[in-house]
């Protein structure tokens, strides 16, 4: 299509070009020929009229005094600046003005014709009858400045021949736009077609029949495109989404397996350290049962019990880690209750350099589970968060809402939305990935277990609800834990 309106428009500036190079030098010869014509016979009719004038006077000068006042005639004349030379002449002698003007170098002729002998003057000779003899007065004028004229308006006229070549070739141009117009709307109509925009319709109105046709076949075609890419389209985004779906389940899948892995090997683990720190702390409370309470060997019995109960508690985190404890209060309750037990309980261990901001929901929000699982969730997360903050302080905010449709939540139904946020040193992003995994910290020995996320993870897993974190470094951790209201959860367990 491009070629077809291409080739219309160089045939027709082809046209143009070839009229202009044929009639144009014919056109500028001729006029300026008549040009050169005008200035010539104007240039001329005056020298004449001008020299018969200076002849007549010549004529009735005064025989007693000729010589004074012919060169004063002379002089006249050229001061005039009519005429470059003046001479008068009898044959036996020459008179020319005081002035001294120049002597032609070359024989002076009668130029009855402007131009000739490219010596740029023009000599006129006038034989002037006296009563004493007869003399010869001749004059040169000068022709530059009318060949100046002349060559001026030859420039004026090619500047106006080539506005006109320049408007032809415009004119063209426009001409080969409107003839080509409707080719170009079928040509972009096309080119959207072919781009994948099917959508528009193709309705170019032409009187040109073919044109009309070929707009005919390509609407026919554009409509059976619309129905093959839409079905392309529809089944594009399925795969899309399939596999985004197997990507997101993979990854889950992966990570489940890793925990449940670590989970069973803790879980072994911490049943026989459970085993063993069982007769420890018994025997351990029978010695110091029957020690005297103020003796030195009491303190360090009481140390003994002490380590031994730290111990017993890090075993039974490490087993609710591995969801291998038994959750004897399961049932519906107001998810508003074990959150701010936990905060009271949280107020007492943070700093005062760091502020904590509850924001209650407006109605009562129940979910199913242990509520006392809830508090350890709260109390871990808020652990975390003001850790995070405890050197330079900040806000610790705690919120619980309703989730929103538009929330990225893998299950489908209603959802609590537990969120606690700071305005901590935030999580690189290499690391953010690996923080549920269990004995992963950042902190320094001593300072963590690793384990605290991860029972987050495992409890949270186990009430049927999902968490999730977001972070950047220097702007603070967002947590989300999303979980299931009461009646959903009933449901489910019930549907299984």
């Amino acid at each position: 299509m491009e070629r077809v309106v291409n080739s219309l428009r160089v045939r027709l500036i082809s046209v143009v070009l070839i009229i202009l190079a044929a009639l144009a030098p014919l056109l500028y010869l001729g006029v300026s020929a008549i040009v050169e014509a005008g200035y010539a016979e104007r240039f001329v009719n005056s020298v004449r009229a001008y020299s018969r004038l200076a002849a007549d006077e010549l004529e009735t000068l005064d025989p007693s005094d000729f010589d004074r006042r012919a060169r004063a005639l002379l002089d006249s004349i050229e001061l005039s600046g009519q005429a470059v030379f003046a001479e008068i002449s009898d044959g036996s002698r020459k008179l020319h003005s005081t002035i001294g003007s120049p002597v032609p170098t070359q024989p002076m002729e009668d130029d009855f014709n402007f131009g000739d002998h490219g010596d740029q003057v023009y000599y006129i000779s006038h034989t002037v009858k006296r009563p004493e003899r007869t003399v010869v007065l001749q004059l040169g004028f000068d022709e530059t400045p009318t060949l100046e004229q002349i060559r001026a308006a030859k420039r004026q006229l090619l500047i106006a021949m080539a506005v006109f070549a320049v408007t032809s070739l415009a004119l063209a141009t426009w001409l080969s736009a409107v003839i080509a117009r409707p080719m170009v709307r079928l040509q972009e109509a096309a080119k959207r077609v072919a781009g994948g925009d099917v959508h528009a319709p193709l309705q170019m109105q032409s009187s040109i029949r073919e044109i009309h046709e070929l707009n005919h076949h390509l609407e026919r075609m554009r409509q059976e495109l619309v129905g093959t890419n839409e079905q392309l389209s529809l089944e594009i985004r399925e795969r899309k989404a399939s596999d985004q779906k197997r990507l997101a389940l993979e990854r889950r899948l992966l990570h489940r397996e890793r925990i449940a892995a670590i989970g069973t090997l803790a879980g072994g683990v911490a049943h026989e350290f459970n085993n063993i720190m069982t007769p420890i702390l018994l025997y351990a409370q029978l010695a110091l049962e029957s020690t005297p309470p103020d003796s030195e060997l009491s303190k360090d019995l009481s140390r003994v019990v002490a380590a031994a109960h730290r111990a017993r508690n890090l075993v039974t985190r490490i087993l609710t880690f591995s969801r291998e404890m038994d959750s004897p209060q399961v049932g519906a309750f107001s998810a508003e209750v074990p959150v701010a037990e936990a905060l009271a309980l949280l107020r007492a261990i943070v700093p005062t350099n760091i502020e904590i901001v509850f924001n209650a929901p407006q109605q009562e929000i129940r979910v199913q589970g242990d509520p006392s699982l809830v508090q350890q969730i709260v109390m871990n997360l808020g652990t975390n968060a003001y850790q995070a903050m405890r050197d330079s302080g900040g806000k610790l905010g705690v919120s619980l809402r309703l989730a929103e449709p538009a929330e990225g939540i893998q299950q489908e139904g209603g959802y609590c939305v537990l969120e606690v946020t700071d305005s901590g040193h935030g999580i690189e992003p290499a690391l953010l990935a690996h923080i549920f995994e269990p004995f992963f910290t950042t902190r320094e020995v001593g300072e963590g277990t690793g384990l605290g996320l991860s029972v987050v993870h495992g409890i949270v897993e186990s009430m049927g609800g999902e968490i999730v974190a977001e972070s950047q470094p220097t702007r603070g951790t967002t947590f989300k834990v999303y979980l299931p209201l009461a009646e959903q959860r009933v449901e489910a367990v019930a549907g299984v």
